[in-house]
């Protein structure tokens, strides 16, 4: 179970990756005009604290799909599992955008779950039923708080423009996020 959970959520990360790239080309001057070294010159403009974001944001997009589609599997009430839905799929749209930014800039993001999500993500697919859907919004509730904590320190932060840009666009899901799964907690 635990070897197809880590394919799907690797063909997922293929498929989001392959769209973002549009089956084009990657050659920024073929397709904007801009100079072959253009990701060489950008990636040198981002700061430790840009590259940390993208790093973070985009590595606890991955955990979050991947217990999300256990919610989706596993959850008992039809709130947690219509929430593992919406997580999956806002999820999978911010980490394309971030992928594609860090492409652009030259910056490479793990494509696999860190040893800790990697754990977190075994222990609650071993949680008995009953307990299932609360350690799940728990956690949630958890690296919901810690992506939007990050996401205010880029905002503050930050020095390269776009990624700041991109951490603002993406701050109104993570609270929105939050807010779904204040509502679960509370149900």
């Amino acid at each position: 179970m635990r070897r197809s959970h880590l394919s799907l959520l690797l063909a997922t990360l293929a498929v989001t990756a392959a769209a973002g790239c549009g089956g084009a080309t990657t050659d920024t001057a073929a397709t904007d005009g801009a100079p072959a070294n253009a990701p060489a010159a950008a990636a040198a403009n981002l700061s430790g604290q840009d590259r940390t974001w993208l790093r973070t944001i985009h590595q606890g997009g991955i955990a979050e799909i991947h217990v999300a589609r256990l919610a989706q599997s596993r959850a008992k009430s039809a709130e947690v599992k219509a929430l593992g839905e919406t997580l999956v799929a806002e999820r999978a749209k911010i980490d394309g955008e971030l992928l594609r930014n860090a492409q652009r800039f030259g910056v490479d993001l793990p494509g696999t779950l860190t040893e800790a999500h990697r754990k977190q993500a075994q222990a609650l697919a071993q949680a008995p039923n009953a307990r299932f859907d609360r350690r799940f919004v728990a956690e949630m509730l958890k690296s919901h708080k810690d992506a939007i904590a990050a996401t205010r320190r880029q905002i503050n932060r930050g020095s390269a423009p776009e990624v700041v840009a991109l951490a603002k666009s993406t701050l109104p899901s993570l609270r929105n996020h939050l807010d779904m799964l204040r509502k679960a907690a509370d149900s």
